[in-house]
Formats: structure tokens, C-alpha cells, sequence
């Protein structure tokens, strides 16, 4: 069982007793705890979070948070592992992300207004004619108009997500920046020419849409976003480690 915060067993003269898994969390929230507070560099946080996994007594444990303050996890247990709040960019990217799902409906709405318009010039071009434009509503409008509250939610959900801090969602939101680059290019030359299936309106709303995203995308890949992803994975991936080298 895990001792109250600043007191390691070693200290009662137990430290030769071997250490649980609480033990082990108990002190990985302490290093990510002081890692998050600037007492530790990157480096050395890995070095003794690694160390922690392989440690199978309370000395063992002890020696890692001896020059540490005592009570770093009294307000922040390990079980909840201190998280700072994101950064600027973060946040300024998860904005980004919800002004997102509001351009997408607001794409969707200019469409569906611009359709009548662009219907009535497209059937008199050769190439939507003989129902045509009923083949390119069924395949290309009516999906779009349908999936548009899915991916507003997945702005939304992407937002969340990497506020957070969740390293995955940095990767799931670049994928859909790849998927709205193609939407771009798509609608791009489409709206070319006089029997265009897309307005200008169209394409200055999925470009201010694209922009967005390339822009969120930017955010939350710079260096300084790093500490933010990289402080949410270390310690799932310390207590996963320590559970599957005790089993094995």
C-alpha cells in the first residue's frame, strides 16, 4: 500500500520490503509532478520514471524522490497525475477546432442556399445534361450535407481532445486536415467554368474552412505543444510498464 505523501518507508527503516504497484504510481506522480512544475528536465524524468519500473524495494524507490520536495502529490494524487493547463497554442488550436465545426455547418448552410442558383445554370451545360446533375446531387451533395454534423462533431471531439493532451488526437487531426485538403482541391476545380457545379461562395468558405484547419494543425504541432502531449502519455505508459513487468 502506497505511504502518505513525502513519507517513503525507507525512512521507518522498511525500506529492504519489496514495493506494489500503488508504490511504484505513488512515485511516478511525484517525478511527473515535479517534472510539470520545472524541477526536473525531460531527460532526467524519463531516466527515473525508467528506474521506478525497475525498482523492486522502497529504498529502491525512496532514492528517486530523496531530492524532491515532500507532499508533490498531496494535491494532485497519482491516480490523477498533475496536468498542467495546456499552453497557449494548445488552447489557441482547441478554439481554432470548434471554429471549425461552426465553418463546417456554416458550408454545409451555403450549399444548400447557393443550390437552386447553380442548379438552374448547371443543367444547361452539356456536361449535366440527360439527369446528370441528379447523378452528381445523389453521389457528391446529398453525402456531404448528410456527414456535415458527424464531422462538426469531430472538430468538436478533436478539440477536446487534444486540450487535453491526448498524443493520438495531434495524429487524428492532422488525418482530417489531409481529408479536408482533398475536399479543397475537389471543390477547387470544380468551381471552375460556367456550368460549375460549386459558386465562389462555396469555395471561399471551404478555403476559410481549410485555413482553419491548417492553422490548428500548425498549433498544436510546434515544439512548444510538446510538453503538453508528451506529460498525458507518461504516465499511462510508466503504470502499463510497471504492470507488465511484474507479470512477466
Amino acid at each position: 500500500m502506497a505511504e502518505p505523501p513525502g513519507q517513503m518507508p525507507a525512512a521507518e527503516g522498511r525500506g529492504r520490503l519489496r514495493a506494489s504497484h500503488a508504490d511504484r504510481e505513488h512515485v511516478i506522480g511525484t517525478l511527473q509532478a515535479a517534472f510539470v512544475q520545472g524541477r526536473l528536465g525531460r531527460d532526467e524524468f524519463d531516466l527515473r520514471v525508467g528506474q521506478a519500473l525497475a525498482s523492486r524495494t522502497y529504498a529502491d524507490l525512496a532514492v528517486l524522490t530523496a531530492d524532491l520536495p515532500a507532499g508533490l502529490v498531496a494535491a494532485e494524487p497519482s491516480y490523477r497525475p498533475a496536468r498542467a493547463r495546456a499552453p497557449f497554442l494548445v488552447r489557441a488550436a482547441a478554439w481554432l477546432m470548434c471554429l471549425g465545426a461552426v465553418l463546417t455547418l456554416a458550408d454545409a448552410v451555403t450549399v444548400w442556399v447557393t443550390l437552386p442558383g447553380v442548379r438552374s445554370v448547371a443543367v444547361q451545360d452539356v456536361d449535366f445534361a440527360g439527369g446528370r446533375w441528379h447523378i452528381f446531387m445523389l453521389t457528391v451533395i446529398v453525402p456531404a450535407l448528410a456527414s456535415t454534423p458527424i464531422v462538426a462533431g469531430v472538430w468538436l471531439w478533436l478539440a477536446w481532445a487534444n486540450r487535453r493532451g491526448y498524443a493520438w488526437a495531434r495524429f487524428a487531426f492532422l488525418a482530417l486536415v489531409g481529408v479536408l485538403t482533398i475536399g479543397w482541391l475537389f471543390v477547387l476545380g470544380a468551381s471552375s467554368g460556367d456550368g460549375a457545379p460549386y459558386t465562389s461562395r462555396d469555395l471561399l468558405a471551404t478555403t476559410a474552412l481549410w485555413l482553419v484547419g491548417l492553422v490548428a494543425m500548425t498549433l498544436i504541432f510546434t515544439q512548444r505543444a510538446n510538453p503538453h502531449y508528451q506529460c498525458r502519455a507518461a504516465p499511462r505508459t510508466a503504470t502499463i510498464g510497471a504492470r507488465s513487468r511484474d507479470e512477466s
